[in-house]
């Protein structure tokens, strides 16, 4: 009988140090899991900043694309820079600064002649209908005759990471009112 209380006091100890072994082994995983659970938060808050900030770059793209649009909508008066006679000066090689950006801007290109309308826009275009594309815009006589402005609005900021992030939105800007 000594034999075997001395073999259960052996078989409790290394039930004990298997236990403290699992415990390790499991606070290993413990750790593991909790590791990646909070790398994939941090994640998920730099890509919803990211995120956010896009969005405010393309609020201001459409802020300038909307007074653009707003303008070429006005009556003829090239005086006032109104009507869509007056877009192409009033808004070419324009830059507006986004405040709620780093770096934050928009700048606004228009192209000068019919037959230098980027491919995203349709390529060589008739811009004031008059039968050929072979018109220089800024030459037009006071704008009088143009119905379309080819435009590209670019906002460009840096990111929380430093990096510059720029953003491009394309479009024919014709009048749209009476």
């Amino acid at each position: 009988m000594p034999h075997q209380h001395q073999f259960q006091r052996i078989s409790r100890q290394g039930e004990a140090g298997l236990a403290l072994v699992e415990i390790a082994v499991s606070l290993g995983i413990f750790a593991v899991l909790i590791l990646s659970v909070l790398m994939t938060l941090t994640q998920g808050i730099v890509h919803r900043r990211e995120t956010f900030e896009s969005y405010l770059a393309m609020q201001a793209l459409r802020s300038q694309i909307a007074l653009a649009q707003r303008t070429a909508n006005e009556p003829q008066d090239l005086t006032l820079q109104q009507g869509i006679g007056a877009v192409f000066d009033k808004y070419d090689s324009t830059t507006t600064t986004v405040p709620v950006l780093k770096s934050g801007q928009v700048l606004v290109t228009t192209y000068p002649t019919e037959s230098t309308v980027p491919t995203l826009l349709g390529g060589t275009q008739d811009l004031n209908f008059d039968g050929d594309a072979q018109d220089n815009l800024g030459n037009l006589s006071a704008g009088t005759d143009l119905k379309l402005v080819p435009m590209t609005f670019t906002a460009t900021y840096v990111d929380k990471g430093n990096n510059t992030v720029t953003l491009s939105e394309h479009r024919l800007i014709g009048q749209t009112t009476d």
